[in-house]
């Protein structure tokens, strides 16, 4: 049965938010740790890895998440009647995942140096088969949004506290991949014992599993040409062999990328909400300009502060990294707005083929770019060919949503005032930059100085409909506290 309710689902958007900060926060405490502890060729080391990684992530998901969170979306949450086809789902994932690996060590084994060490390699290889057992696309489509909050919490502490303690020089990378490697046991065995009584609904159903296959199969090529055109930047510059320099890029890849993930992550929250109320249209538009009073706010900042953000999250031994941060930062702008298009309008009506279309443009176009600009500019290529495809992806998705989803001019509106962020970011970081000389200092005042002026400004003078509707209920919510 639809759920007609067209309110934005505060408290479950606040525990994915809080899951997609932790995700944020913990990362970024560690990452200047790391960073100056390993130095950049450790570091490239690390980024080469978790790039053949994220290829081998996509391709064994085999469109999973998006088909698991589309189905069980349509049914109540918990229906039993659904077990089966979840542990069908699971078990593709898993076999999937073995052939992935299949895949990855061949590759490595055809490469005449092999970076890194072989135990790297097979830790890599052990971890991408443990990524299989996360379930998160699961435990969204249950809104089950508190258990992902407390296990992130705990797994992203322990990483902290156990990298912190036991990686002190580049000589202890092993450590940090073996922490890693725990950190997604703990991970998939807390999603194992939370579905542990679906089991036994388990009966092996030949006719499910190649229903299933057909049905996943335009998602298993989405995420093949996603991964290829989100992961052939990194493993190109490897190939070229400057370690250091893929050090840079690497950093200020994951400053960006990290945030985009878990950000767009979060937005699943709408997607699970849209499938249950039958697409209410007004929810739809809620989703559009949340997604952009969240998103151009981050990227206005990360453009403006990107040299303090180095500095302090990786120090002045990455400074080649500021520019770079700077062209990542304008993904901000386009990535999640090209998901709510793909994901929430596309995928929520069924054009699934259309976004494969999309995404197979993109592969093509920075496949090409890659080719053409890193040989060129190295590293600066490689990052403009990303923002390039993306933006293109952000284009197609716009023009193919058209008869499914409208902006209309109070939208454009809005979605222009959002804008206005980037003039009071460059205002405060000028003057941040005059009256602190740290660079975390700049970073905290000018990030808080920013977002107050800019929700004022939204509020008061652009009279932001998403801003307003958070306002109110906040004060709702401290009435019923004090009362």
């Amino acid at each position: 049965m639809a759920d007609n309710n067209s309110n934005i689902p505060f408290r479950q958007l606040l525990l994915q938010y809080s899951n997609t900060a932790i995700n944020i926060l913990f990362p970024l405490i560690l990452f200047p740790y790391m960073t100056r502890t390993l130095g950049p060729e450790g570091y490239g080391i690390i980024g080469f890895y978790e790039s053949l990684m994220s290829v081998v992530i996509v391709l064994s998901a085999f469109g999973v998440r998006y088909y698991g969170l589309r189905l069980l979306s349509k049914s109540a949450i918990g229906d039993s009647r659904q077990a089966n086809t979840i542990l069908h789902l699971v078990l593709i994932n898993l076999a999937m995942g073995f052939i992935g690996v299949v895949f990855y060590s061949v590759y490595l084994l055809s490469k005449p140096v092999l970076i890194g060490s072989g135990t790297i390699a097979v830790i890599y290889g052990f971890i991408m088969l443990q990524y299989m057992l996360h379930m998160d696309w699961y435990f969204q489509s249950q809104e089950r949004y508190q258990l992902l909050f407390a296990r992130t919490l705990v797994a992203r502490l322990l990483v902290l506290v156990a990298s912190i303690v036991f990686v002190r020089n580049p000589e202890d990378l092993i450590y940090y991949i073996i922490i890693s490697a725990c950190n997604y046991m703990l991970i998939s065995g807390v999603a194992i014992y939370h579905i542990r009584d679906l089991f036994k609904y388990w009966q092996w159903d030949f006719a499910l599993f190649k229903k299933l296959l057909s049905a996943l199969a335009p998602f298993a090529l989405l995420g093949v040409l996603g991964s290829i055109y989100f992961a052939f930047d990194t493993i190109l510059l490897a190939r070229l062999g400057q370690l250091d320099e893929l050090g840079y890029y690497t950093v200020a890849a994951k400053v960006v990328r990290i945030g985009i993930n878990v950000f767009s992550g979060a937005s699943v929250v709408f997607f699970v909400k849209l499938f249950r109320s039958s697409v209410n249209k007004t929810l739809q538009a809620d989703s559009l300009l949340t997604t952009i009073h969240l998103s151009y706010p981050i990227g206005a900042i990360l453009f403006f502060f990107a040299e303090p953000v180095i500095l302090f999250v990786s120090g002045s031994e990455y400074q080649p990294s500021v520019h770079l941060l700077q062209i990542f930062s304008l993904l901000w702008l386009v990535v999640p707005l090209h998901d709510f298009f793909t994901m929430q309008v596309l995928v929520l009506n069924h054009r699934e083929k259309w976004v494969l279309l999309i995404y197979l443009a993109a592969t093509i176009v920075s496949f090409l770019l890659n080719l053409f600009l890193i040989p060129i500019w190295f590293s600066t290529g490689a990052a403009w060919a990303i923002v390039f495809s993306e933006t293109l992806v952000g284009v197609l998705g716009i023009y193919l949503s058209r008869n499914y989803f409208f902006i209309n001019k109070q939208q454009w509106l809005e979605i222009m005032g959002v804008l206005v962020v980037f003039p009071i970011a460059y205002g405060v970081y000028k003057l941040t930059s005059h009256l602190f000389s740290l660079p975390l200092l700049k970073i905290i005042s000018g990030t808080g100085t920013t977002l107050v002026l800019h929700i004022l400004l939204q509020i008061t003078i652009c009279k932001s409909r998403i801003w307003n509707i958070g306002w109110m209920a906040f004060k709702a919510r401290i009435k019923r506290k004090a009362a």
